[in-house]
């Protein structure tokens, strides 16, 4: 199961970046790797040690704290939303068939596509 891992590390330019990613990015079991160089934090997402990644910065002479591990809830996903029909309304009332009047067309009918009466 994947993992966010948020760790603080010590980068000053755009090459201490680039080294860090490059380090990280090597492990096996890394799905995504995001560096904030203005806070100094990197976000590792998969399925991969905490501690492994620590160590791995660690060798190359950076300067890492782990700040947070939890599960990875992935952002703007929507969950067992209902699929609805499209209501196509029209001046007149349309017999469905069943010995109603109803306005617009019953969801059998309408396929979401075009409509010619």
């Amino acid at each position: 199961m994947p993992q966010e891992i948020k760790v603080k590390v010590s980068m000053h330019s755009q090459k201490c970046r680039k080294e860090v990613m490059k380090t990280v990015a090597k492990l096996s079991g890394v799905d995504q790797v995001s560096v904030d160089l203005q806070k100094e934090m990197l976000v590792v997402i998969g399925d991969v040690d905490p501690v492994c990644v620590a160590t791995s910065l660690r060798k190359k002479r950076k300067v890492a704290n782990i700040v947070s591990v939890g599960p990875y809830k992935k952002k703007g996903t929507e969950v067992n939303k209902p699929v609805g029909f499209p209501m196509m309304y029209c001046n007149t009332p349309c017999y469905d068939g069943y010995g109603h009047f109803v306005y617009g067309y019953p969801p059998i009918r309408d396929a979401g596509g075009c409509n010619i009466l």
